[in-house]
């Protein structure tokens, strides 16, 4: 694992509501970001909504990582196709 990898654990660490957008294959342990995350993500803080730069983030920390339904990364699935 890189810099930039233990960088994006410390951010999610921070913030662990963002711990939802983050995959983690069950097989392997690679972690990167779900595909279904938005461009941009908000927050309300009583005065209206602002984007802020967590989306951002989570791309700069990590690749993105498709997982299926059982959690288990693409790679791992072209290596063991039962799952």
């Amino acid at each position: 694992m890189g810099y930039r990898h233990d960088e994006g654990l410390d951010y999610i660490k921070q913030y662990p509501k963002l711990r939802k957008w983050i995959n983690t294959c069950i097989c392997c342990g690679s972690t990167g970001y779900n595909p279904e995350l938005p461009e941009a993500l908000t927050k309300n803080w009583g005065q209206g909504e602002f984007t802020t730069a967590a989306a951002r983030n989570i791309r700069k920390y990590f690749n993105l990582l498709r997982v299926n339904e059982l959690g288990i990364c693409e790679t791992c699935q072209k290596l063991n196709p039962i799952l």
